[in-house]
């Protein structure tokens, strides 16, 4: 039998693995489009600062996390989809398509969604549903606040 201390910080080492997985990914594609593509993301143009914190760092992570890891995945349960890899291409796939500024952001959505989806069925399967939903919103909210911080 596994312990519950050893649960939690197996989960307390994947948020943290998997968030540095996400920032090292960002700063993968952000410096291939600086170096190669010079592709601009001008599409909060017009929103204050103000405004993109509340998005990006609260109201994103909550209904994206609802949408492309719970529902999506309750969904693909209901379909009996259960092979892990193909779920987690799927729930990956619907996620960066929510993210079409341009092709490369897209691409790189796509990766770090790979992340996202891994860390919410570790979780999900390690403890339960409604602590997965809830690390991988902090998780998304700790990455768009990194990137908010240091990056844009």
């Amino acid at each position: 039998m596994i312990k519950i201390e050893t649960v939690n910080k197996k989960i307390f080492k994947y948020f943290f693995i998997f968030l540095l997985a996400n920032i090292v990914s960002g700063y993968i594609f952000n410096y291939l489009n600086i170096l190669y593509f010079k592709l601009n993301n001008d599409q909060f143009g017009k929103i204050s600062e103000n405004e993109i914190f509340y998005i990006a760092i609260v109201f994103a992570p909550i209904i994206e996390t609802l949408i492309f890891q719970y529902f999506l995945y309750r969904f693909l349960l209901l379909l009996k989809i259960s092979n892990t890899y193909v779920v987690i291409i799927i729930m990956s796939i619907a996620f960066s398509q929510a993210h079409w500024y341009h092709w490369l952001y897209v691409v790189a959505t796509l990766v770090n969604a790979l992340f996202f989806n891994i860390f919410y069925l570790k979780v999900y399967r390690l403890k339960n549903e409604l602590l997965a939903v809830l690390l991988t919103m902090t998780l998304h909210a700790m990455y768009n606040l990194y990137g908010f911080l240091f990056v844009g």
